[in-house]
């Protein structure tokens, strides 16, 4: 199921969900998250001039990642407080479509800070910090106090 013109449904949950709920596993999922994961795609590659892929779960087009947006009770990576258990995180992995090649996280993850206050206006709250993360990015939708008010908290794992 087709979420906007570059994400799908099956990106954001695991494929157990899926085959139980079908369509109706949008249910589970922040639209916030789903918008604002769109917001950094489309801005990346206006910032590179290049188009970027973005993988969350790779399961429906034959890949191996299955626990990247949603995660349920009985599976790996499952944290019953995590904001991935509630449909509001997801963990990101950047690649140029023409090379193949991984876009370097560091240089997402100060992209984002560049740019915070438009992301967090879209809902994002929290982003995982770089030495934790160093491979891909995650970031949620949490609720953080009015000491962030405007500006991403960078939370450690």
């Amino acid at each position: 199921m087709k979420l906007n013109p570059r994400f799908s449904l099956e990106e954001y949950v695991p494929k157990s969900v899926f085959q139980e709920h079908g369509e109706r596993a949008i249910r589970f999922i922040s639209t916030a998250l789903i918008e604002a994961d769109y917001q950094l795609l489309q801005d990346l590659e206006k910032h590179y001039g290049r188009e970027i892929s973005c993988s969350i779960n790779t399961w429906s087009f034959g890949g191996n990642r299955n626990y990247s947006g949603l995660r349920v009770q009985g599976e790996p990576y499952y944290r019953e407080h995590s904001l991935h258990s509630m449909g509001s995180a997801s963990d990101k992995i950047f690649t140029f479509k023409d090379t193949n090649v991984r876009v370097d996280n560091k240089a997402i993850y100060d992209f984002i800070i560049d740019n915070q206050a438009k992301y967090y206006a879209l809902g994002i709250r929290r982003m995982e910090d770089i030495r934790d993360a160093s491979t891909w990015l995650h970031w949620d939708c949490c609720y953080t106090t009015e000491a962030y008010s405007g500006k991403i908290q960078i939370v450690r794992a």
